[in-house]
């Protein structure tokens, strides 16, 4: 089981199943100090205790709609009490929260299968807007084609898919020397995020470059002998290896796909970030994620890349240290726009000293 999003300790070990009787009645009495959230987690994992089922039931029902889709957009999102809020919005039919759970590339496969069986055409049409997943996984297509409720239209759009991507075997190789610098400056580093991601090398060995350096060529010549579904799967559930390297796929279905994995490290967003060979289409969805760009070491990266959109550069001036914008200002490798406006801000900002 994944964590709850809760870090409220009462939360959690209402989750981890040790309620005492007392907590129960307070929990299903609602006189908890609990937020709409924390109930929603609360409530989902003691449905299975018969004697407050139907009353937890009854309350899951009350909780906002906002809630509910906030907690099924979420990249810590639990499982369990999203795969709940999956199933009650099927029953009603409530396409806002579907189209969050579609869209949200930390759930498992299981969420989309679910969705292609048992949701109506309109749904199953929002399906469509993850073609990344069902490219990764045609079973979910499969599931979808056995629907009574699938429309000519996509079962059209899923022979498109199928074909362009899937029975199409034509695949570029990617060369070591396009990947060999981003994996070395990537595994070279230690990171606290994804420690499970070290790709079975010690840290004696990470240290080691050519122990990389062979470990990057054997993934790469794995890669280089899979199709273009396989390698959008590896792209959302393989390592930092995989990633970088297929970053460098010729197909931007392929390297997008990067992007979109929930195991993407900020170490690797700072260097997507700063990479001013990538397509612009890869640097424009960095640039638009809210939670990456929270990161004030990623704004200044896409600040300075001129493959980063006009609209999203500027916004980023704005929340820039004044030390930042003067290199801006001088800095003759960014876009013209951008460094003119780092040099009106802090010629405002002069102003409104004096």
């Amino acid at each position: 089981m994944n964590e709850i999003v809760s870090k409220n300790p009462i939360v959690k070990k209402i989750a981890e199943g040790g309620i005492k009787e007392d907590l129960l009645d307070l929990l299903i009495a609602k006189q908890l100090p609990f937020t709409e959230e924390e109930y929603l987690e609360s409530l989902i994992f003691v449905l299975k205790i018969e004697s407050v089922k139907s009353k937890a039931l009854e309350m899951l029902k009350q909780i906002s709609e906002s809630t509910k889709v906030s907690y099924v957009e979420k990249s810590n999102a639990n499982f369990r009490v999203a795969y709940y809020i999956l199933l009650e919005a099927l029953n009603s039919k409530n396409s806002k929260i579907i189209s969050r759970i579609i869209k949200n590339q930390v759930f498992p496969v299981e969420f989309l299968l679910k969705i292609a069986e048992s949701g109506d055409s309109t749904i199953l049409e929002a399906l469509l807007d993850n073609q990344i997943k069902l490219i990764a996984y045609p079973q979910v297509m499969e599931a979808m084609e056995k629907n009574k409720d699938i429309s000519n239209f996509i079962r059209g759009k899923i022979t498109e898919i199928r074909e362009f991507y899937i029975n199409k075997q034509e695949v570029q190789e990617i060369q070591a020397s396009e990947v060999m610098d981003d994996v070395k400056e990537l595994l070279s580093k230690p990171s606290s995020e994804e420690t499970s991601d070290t790709e079975n090398l010690s840290q004696e060995n990470l240290d080691d470059m050519s122990a990389i350096e062979q470990k990057t060529l054997t993934t790469l010549q794995e890669i280089n002998n899979m199709s273009i579904s396989e390698r959008i799967k590896l792209a959302l559930t393989g390592s930092k290896t995989h990633r970088m390297i297929l970053l460098k796929d010729s197909n931007k279905m392929v390297s997008l796909s990067v992007v979109e994995s929930p195991k993407l490290t900020t170490d690797e967003v700072l260097l997507i970030a700063r990479n001013r060979s990538l397509p612009s289409e890869i640097v424009a969805k960095v640039s638009k994620n809210r939670e990456w760009v929270k990161n004030y070491a990623v704004i200044i990266e896409l600040a300075q890349n001129p493959k980063t959109p006009i609209k999203e550069a500027l916004s980023f001036l704005t929340k820039l240290h004044i030390q930042d914008l003067k290199l801006l200002s001088k800095n003759k490798n960014i876009n013209s726009v951008v460094r003119q406006v780092a040099h009106n801000y802090l010629t405002q900002r002069d102003e409104k000293k004096k």
